[in-house]
């Protein structure tokens, strides 16, 4: 069953993709926003392979392919720290576009790819695992939560704002449905839930570009 729910969202993924590139071509090209398709991208690759791996079979190829994916998830998910200030920008808050911050974004983004990188992709050990039909190769050992807490709580943060500044409460939802999805493993068997919510994350945040575009736009 989870070889099949992970093409589905590998091909929803795919859809956000074009999608993005359709708004990003109608809107402008040069807009620090447009890292969101770097990250439904990799998340693209993250769920294909899910898909693919027993059809890959064990051995050095599927687990250089899984490597992969850890350092995707290390280099691009921070990312988001862009993103998340970029909507800020977009809402037209003066404080978000002064120089202090913008550094400061970026210094963070770049401590939180490099925890990361430190704590969890350099050393890496993973080995063959199945589970629910789906072939991979998973971590021996946990790393640190460190960076996704960092950026979950980054978007979090920035969802509330645009939520009271322009009325948009989808950002929100999206990190809200993310939040919750894993709660429904203890009554659906699956290891496809927690994607299904970064699924529904990634199309608020398309979303909530193409709101804010449009809204620049009209201006």
């Amino acid at each position: 069953m989870d070889t099949v729910l992970y093409m589905i969202l590998a091909s929803a993924y795919l859809i956000l993709f074009i999608m993005g590139i359709l708004m990003a071509k109608k809107f402008r090209w040069m807009d620090i926003g447009n890292v969101l398709l770097l990250v439904i991208l990799a998340l693209f690759y993250d769920n294909g392979i899910l898909a693919f791996g027993k059809y890959i079979g064990e051995g050095g190829v599927l687990k250089g392919l899984n490597e992969a994916r850890y350092w995707l998830h290390a280099l691009i998910t921070p990312l988001l720290i862009l993103f998340a200030w970029k909507t800020l920008v977009n809402a037209n808050l003066q404080w978000a576009k002064k120089k202090i911050i913008q550094w400061l974004v970026v210094i963070y983004m770049l401590s939180l790819m490099i925890i990361e990188l430190v704590t969890v992709v350099w050393d890496i050990s993973l080995k063959p695992t199945w589970d629910y039909g789906v072939l991979s190769y998973e971590k021996t050992a946990d790393g640190s939560p460190l960076m996704i807490m960092g950026v979950s709580a980054s978007l979090l943060i920035t969802s509330l704002i645009l939520w009271w500044k322009q009325k948009w409460p989808w950002y929100f939802l999206g990190i809200l449905f993310m939040g919750i999805t894993p709660l429904t493993h203890f009554f659906i068997k699956t290891n496809a839930i927690h994607n299904l919510g970064e699924l529904g994350l990634m199309t608020a945040l398309l979303a909530t570009k193409a709101y804010q575009d449009r809204v620049i736009h009209e201006k």
